[in-house]
């Protein structure tokens, strides 16, 4: 069955619009798309376009029943919110049952590490991984699922790479600097997976357009693998800068982790909490940030192209 009209929560958020421009532009098929924004806000792409339909997401205002109205007619919904608006999922799902939207994709987009401390059996989550985990759980378990009325997509992917905002994360996407500076826990050499937005979202849509591959499924979609050596080394050679690499020991992301509040002033200018960002980092060093190849679904939609990070830097500063 193919699906026709979108719901999109989170439309004008850094995830949220990616998708909604990869829904607008899609080659394949015409999509409606009902675009869910915060109040007094408008959208970064689409606000005029006559196949989108804005309506005001108010999360101190949250009706099931009245969500139920919006979702009239709506075949699948796409959440792309984050951070605390994540709790309203659960609502969301259970209006989206009640108007009866036939898919559901909840706001995963990421890949979870267990973090280990030194001499500790035990594994620990970060809460901001275990929301989302609690959240997903909830998802492929609602009843609206469980009996068949409700299908589920839930899509994971590498670390997004190509995040302007985000200068501690991706120095790389700064232009206006005379040398960039990578910040780097462990081995440099070790790889990673890392997914560009526009890719995901292409990536997001193209399992829109073929419902049946995606139904009831877990999918991975990195776009690159690669260590912060070979960044770096590609970096140089794009912009003709230096690049220094500013690597610190597996036993401060340990320190950092148990007390953020040691964490060096120049890596806390992040929309992500500080300890997180050691977390993940971490993880990149170690080798296990990265799903094994039968984890991997690229293969599903091979019209996806992915975007390098040697084509990205191809894109951005041009020819060596």
């Amino acid at each position: 069955m193919a699906f026709k009209t979108v719901a999109l929560f989170g439309a004008n958020g850094q995830i949220g619009d990616s998708i909604l421009r990869a829904l607008l532009h899609c080659k394949k098929q015409d999509f409606d798309i009902v675009a869910f924004i915060p109040p007094d806000t408008s959208l970064e792409s689409g606000q005029e376009d006559r196949k989108v339909t804005v309506k005001s997401f108010d999360l101190n205002k949250l009706s099931r029943e009245g969500l139920t109205r919006d979702l009239k007619g709506v075949d699948a919904l796409v959440s792309a919110l984050n951070g605390k608006a994540l709790e309203a999922q659960p609502t969301i799902q259970d209006a989206a049952a009640g108007a009866g939207v036939k898919r559901y994709y909840p706001s995963e987009y990421g890949m979870h590490n267990i973090y280990r401390k030194p001499g500790d059996p035990q594994g620990y989550v970060h809460p901001m991984w275990d929301l989302k985990a609690r959240l997903n759980e909830h998802v492929v378990l609602h009843p609206a699922i469980l009996e068949g009325k409700m299908t589920y997509t839930v899509i994971g992917c590498g670390d997004f790479y190509n995040q302007d905002r985000e200068t501690v994360w991706c120095p790389w996407t700064q232009k206006d600097v005379k040398e960039y500076t990578l910040h780097i826990i462990g081995d440099p050499d070790a790889k990673a997976q890392y997914t560009h937005l526009d890719d995901f979202a292409s990536y997001l849509v193209a399992t829109l357009c073929e419902p049946d591959k995606s139904e009831n499924a877990y999918l991975n979609f990195p776009s690159d693998t690669i260590s912060h050596n070979e960044i770096a080394a590609l970096l140089e050679k794009y912009t003709g800068k230096p690049v220094k690499r500013d690597i610190y020991p597996e036993e401060e992301m340990h320190k950092i982790i148990a007390d953020p509040s040691k964490a060096p002033k120049e890596l806390t200018k992040s929309a992500f909490p500080v300890d997180f960002w050691f977390l993940v980092k971490g993880a990149q060093g170690q080798g296990r940030f990265l799903r094994p190849p039968g984890q991997i679904h690229n293969h599903l939609f091979p019209e996806v192209q992915t975007t390098t990070f040697e084509k990205y830097f191809q894109q951005r500063y041009g020819k060596v």
